[in-house]
């Protein structure tokens, strides 16, 4: 149940980020907060597993804006595109711990829904991109790299979870 609560949780921090970018800010970090609050409290998630994760996320996503494969609205690295990685940072661990095993599915998952919902982002207006394909390949390594990541800090750090979730 935590998976699903977790995961629900965070669809809802992308559409209130993604959608409602500085308008929806407020909204944003109210469940940006749940988020990791669920996580760290009822999903026994220790804080610096989130904040390495959102470390990487936000390393990786500076890069990206860097070499200039996308454009955010709101700025260079506007606050919802942070909120958004935290909120990912918090969910991961809870959500998709289930994957922690399964390495090549990881990464696969990464490669696939991470560029997905980047072009989505660019269809409902919160960032603008010049090439499609420059922007998908990109993004497939950017989030098949943190998935790898996260497969490496949920296998090694075991240390950092207080329990491990059904």
């Amino acid at each position: 149940m935590h998976k699903i609560i977790s995961f629900v949780l965070f669809n809802g921090i992308w559409f209130s980020a993604v959608l409602g970018r500085s308008d929806y800010l407020w909204l944003t970090i109210a469940l940006v907060l749940v988020q990791v609050v669920y996580s760290l409290r009822i999903g026994k998630v220790h804080w610096t597993l989130v904040a390495r994760l959102f470390a990487v996320g936000l390393l990786l996503e500076a890069i990206s804006i860097s070499l200039g494969v996308i454009d955010f609205v709101g700025g260079y690295f506007p606050l919802w595109l942070a909120l958004l990685w935290l909120g990912f940072s918090a969910m991961a661990p809870v959500a998709l711990d289930w994957l922690a095993k399964k390495t090549w599915l990881a990464l696969l998952a990464g490669a696939v829904s991470g560029p997905i919902t980047y072009i989505t982002g660019v269809e409902f207006g919160a960032a603008a991109i010049e090439s499609t394909v420059i922007t998908v390949v990109t993004y497939a390594i950017v989030w098949s790299l943190m998935m790898g990541y996260f497969v490496y800090l949920m296998t090694s750090k075991p240390n950092e979870r207080k329990e491990v979730l059904p």
